[in-house]
């Protein structure tokens, strides 16, 4: 019998549930509770230490910064591993305006890459998540215009809300609120992070986060970070202490957090030995002094009631948090790795007292959920001590709207601690209407059911299996953020439920909740479904579970850069992978501009879950052919039992070993940049890839015969073959061994080759690998408005003339900026080519320089084509054609 469970009602209160009891991965890290994307524990003596210290005090700490890797994770680390406390930081964005050293995801692909290393050092260092919905438009040194992208009542509101969520006794800004933090987006802030510290607890400030369930909250202390002004430190603590579990120092632990940052060159040793902290003191707390954060403080676990009116609920509950905290105390120093259960009866009590003064605390009161915290650290505590492990997972990856998957959810008593499973149910945080029907567990016989497991209830196992239907027409699962259009530089994030604004990536999909009995008390236990699969190499691997379409469409490309002189009809192949278990069939039509030669549909038929096909549309272009942006829609029309379904989405996986997988939502349509564009005649082109380098695939797009090279061939090919050799932005970092053959790259340019150089950073200066020198100051030479002027030197030189004559509009609707690590000094064999500024900044010209080596020319540009080419940006590739065409000049 099918029984339907609808779980709109319970939508608000259970997100608010999950998102505070951290089943997401924005929660408290490893420490509580699982970590649904690693094999399921009981936790062991590690979740134990870690429950008991948080139940003996009430200490939090947030952090505010404008981006990922802005965080100090030696403090979040202190906090969270060493002092028993919970912690956050706050990113006002998600850095989708940075570079990409592991990978080529830029713009909004980067920016979930980003959230997702965020959450991977969280793991590690065990502290919370959150962002503001601002999207990084890239470096600025202007405050001003920061507060012109990122509206500064919009940040605010962003902060306050996560102040009020969380809770913090202490703030800390990592930036100071002037130009001492450079970037103007730091300059931002470190000015909001103050003005967030005062209206957090005004009840005037932002009603509508009232209304949203928030009260007022007025942290206690407020701190900066002494990076700024290290000789005005007013605090300097300890981070060389030892946490017991791990054995490691909180100055270690902290480093392997930011080593987590790997895509923004991020790795970190992890030293042994003597480390301090340090920070400034701006208000409240223990003033100018003291020996860490919440000094001058009261962080007994008592300390919660202060937030209540006085009175008698206010004495009951000190009364009963100092019981709990005494309790917590006794049973940490008995707790043994050899017999945890003997302090099972005091973990019971604990929570037993913690829920009795739940009950004087009214449900606004902001205590209210400070105390809710402790009681989920006191149910994780009797579940880790109790030996009780729970876990939830399906084979399958993707919830196909209107078909059923098999879900297998157990419980194992491993303790033999008389656990009873009371009740099972499979629900959804997001709101979906969910059909789930209990079903026979799969057949499994010899070593398979030796080693799967079966329902055996008498030996405390408990193993239920049920299929989950969502209806027909449910969307994909996609970040909250990312479902609506951006405004501006500012997520849409108005239909997400308030509980979730400012989360990583929200609740799950899926949910199973356990009821379970153990002695007097009744514990509830909610672990997310996840999709779970045997790697032969690696075993087991999880991931989260999806709603997904039953056909993803994959364009490959989604830019076509097509020079106007080029009539030929182009080929547009589209990939199609069904996720369906049944046949699907239809066809693929582009919808074209207005103007455009209609293209004729493409019929598919895959066949089962997995199937893939590639069907060819041929587009041509209008004659005549004017320049300008032009845009092909793509759709799948696919015949169903209800009728036809029409998608256009694609969900390709950002997935990289060291973070939780993440779809990147992609409307399937290509994006057509056609230009007046003449190419150099040239037969063959080497490239050596650089960091997020999309540069060799949009120069193929224009018919530029480009060849990949690695430091292996460029070691024993005969270099003499090439026309020309180009170094992609940051390989001498990205590309091992490639400072090794730098000599035969001189050598090559020495015998009359053309080699171009993109961007590099400082170890290239450092490291010599010009023919002549030329330095890169720190910080760096940039030009950060992409509307800068620019200035020809040398107006005849064939840089501008040759092929394209470059004009300016050429410089017209480049991205985020023009150029980056441009060259300090040099030698006089370099010519410069051009000058600009950003607006009151310095003149800079050594964004584009050109030496005669020999019979060769040797040219190095900080110019920001590792942006502009990929965006499709015409006067970028005229230029970057006219560079190539100095090749025999």
């Amino acid at each position: 019998m099918t029984r339907k469970i609808s779980c709109r009602g319970l939508l608000a209160a259970l997100t608010a549930s999950v998102l505070a009891l951290g089943t997401t991965l924005s929660a408290t890290a490893d420490a509580l509770p699982d970590n649904p994307y690693v094999p399921a524990s009981t936790g062991g003596l590690e979740r134990i230490e870690r429950a008991l210290t948080k139940l003996q005090q009430h200490r939090r700490l947030m952090i505010v910064a404008a981006h990922p890797d802005d965080e100090d994770t030696t403090l979040l680390a202190l906090v969270s591993r060493g002092l028993g406390g919970e912690a956050a930081y706050f990113s006002l964005s998600r850095g989708e305006g940075g570079q990409n050293l592991i990978g080529t995801e830029l713009g909004v692909g980067l920016g979930l890459l980003r959230s997702r290393e965020l959450e991977a050092a969280r793991r590690i260092d065990g502290a919370r998540q959150y962002f503001a919905r601002a999207f990084d438009f890239g470096y600025t040194r202007s405050l001003d215009e920061t507060f012109e992208r990122w509206p500064r009542e919009i940040l605010l509101e962003d902060t306050v809300r996560v102040m009020r969520r969380f809770k913090p006794q202490v703030v800390v800004s990592v930036f100071p609120p002037d130009a001492r933090a450079g970037h103007g987006q730091h300059q931002a802030a470190g000015v909001i992070t103050g003005e967030a510290f005062r209206a957090a607890g005004d009840p005037k400030a932002f009603p509508e986060l009232i209304a949203e369930g928030l009260a007022p909250w007025q942290p206690s202390a407020f701190y900066r970070a002494a990076w700024w002004n290290p000789e005005g430190a007013s605090m300097t603590y300890d981070l060389a202490r030892l946490e017991p579990v791990s054995g490691r120092s909180i100055f270690q632990i902290a480093m392997a957090s930011r080593s987590q940052h790997r895509c923004q060159d991020m790795g970190m040793l992890q030293p042994i030995g003597p480390q301090e902290g340090r920070l400034s003191w701006v208000e409240g707390g223990a003033g100018n002094g003291g020996d860490q954060p919440f000094a001058g403080l009261d962080t007994d676990l008592a300390g919660l009631a202060s937030t209540l009116p006085p009175g008698d609920s206010r004495e009951r509950l000190e009364a009963l948090l100092r019981r709990a905290q005494g309790l917590a105390e006794e049973a940490h120093g008995r707790v043994t790795a050899a017999d945890p259960q003997a302090i099972l009866p005091t973990a019971l009590e604990i929570l037993d007292t913690l829920r009795q003064g739940r009950q004087w605390i009214d449900i606004a009161e902001p205590a209210a959920d400070l105390l809710d915290e402790k009681i989920a650290v006191a149910e994780e505590l009797v579940v880790s001590v109790a030996g009780l492990a729970v876990d939830a997972h399906s084979t399958a990856e993707g919830l196909i709207p209107g078909e059923a998957i098999t879900l297998e959810a157990a419980l194992w008593d491993a303790g033999a601690s008389g656990a009873e499973l009371l009740g099972l149910e499979v629900i959804s945080p997001r709101g979906l209407d969910l059909d789930v029907t209990p079903t026979e567990l799969p057949e499994r016989s010899g070593w398979i059911a030796r080693f799967f497991g079966q329902d055996q209830p008498e030996k405390g196992f408990y193993l239920r299996a049920f299929e989950v239907t969502v209806p027909a027409g449910s969307a994909p699962s996609v970040p909250y953020f990312l479902e609506r259009p951006r405004r501006g530089d500012l997520y849409d994030w108005s239909n997400a439920p308030a509980t979730v604004r400012g989360e990583p990536f929200g609740p799950p999909v899926l949910l199973a909740r356990f009821r379970i009995a153990l002695g007097d008390q009744r514990l509830t236990l909610v672990r997310e479904v996840v999709h779970r699969h045997r790697d032969q190499a690696e075993g087991e691997i999880r991931y989260p579970l999806r709603v997904m379409p039953p056909l993803e469409i994959d364009l490959g490309r989604d830019l076509w850069v097509w020079p106007t002189g080029d009539g030929a009809p182009r080929d547009l192949e589209v990939l199609l992978t069904s996720r369906s278990g049944a046949p699907v069939s239809g066809r693929v039509e582009v919808t074209v501009p207005a103007g455009w030669p209609t293209v004729a549909p493409a019929s598919f038929r895959l066949e089962k879950s997995g199937s893939r096909d590639s069907v060819r549309l041929q587009v041509s272009p209008p004659n005549p052919f004017p320049p300008g942006n032009y845009r092909l829609g793509l759709e799948a029309v696919v015949e169903t039992t209800q009728g036809q379904l029409r998608l256009d989405l694609g969900l390709p996986k950002i997935d990289y070993f060291h973070v939780v997988p993440t779809l990147q939502p992609r409307r399937a349509e290509v994006r057509i940049s056609a230009t007046s564009l003449a190419v150099p005649g040239l037969d063959r082109i080497g490239y050596v890839r650089g960091a997020s380098d999309r540069v060799p695939e949009a120069l193929r797009e224009v018919a530029l015969p480009i060849e990949m090279l690695t430091p292996e061939t460029l070691a024993s090919q005969d270099l003499s073959v090439y026309d020309a050799i180009v170094i992609g932005s940051r390989a001498y970092e990205a590309t091992a061994g490639l400072a090794a053959v730098n000599p035969r790259l001189l050598e090559y340019v020495e015998a009359g080759g053309l080699l171009l150089v993109q961007y590099q950073q400082y170890a290239f200066a450092g490291g010599a690998f010009a023919p002549y020198a030329l330095t890169i100051d720190r910080p760096h030479d940039r030009v950060t408005d992409e509307t800068a002027a620019v200035t020809p030197l040398l107006p005849q030189h064939p840089v501008w003339t040759t092929p394209n004559r470059i004009a300016e509009s050429d410089w017209s609707d480049w991205v985020q900026e023009r150029g980056l690590y441009m060259a300090d000094t040099w030698d006089e064999a370099f010519v410069p080519l051009l000058a600009m500024a950003d607006p009151g900044g310095e003149r800079q010209e050594g964004a584009l320089l050109v030496a005669d080596y020999g019979e060769g020319t040797y040219i190095y540009t900080g110019l920001a084509f590792f942006r502009q080419l990929p965006a499709g940006v015409p006067g970028a590739y005229r230029l970057f054609a006219n560079l190539l065409a100095l090749s025999g000049s």
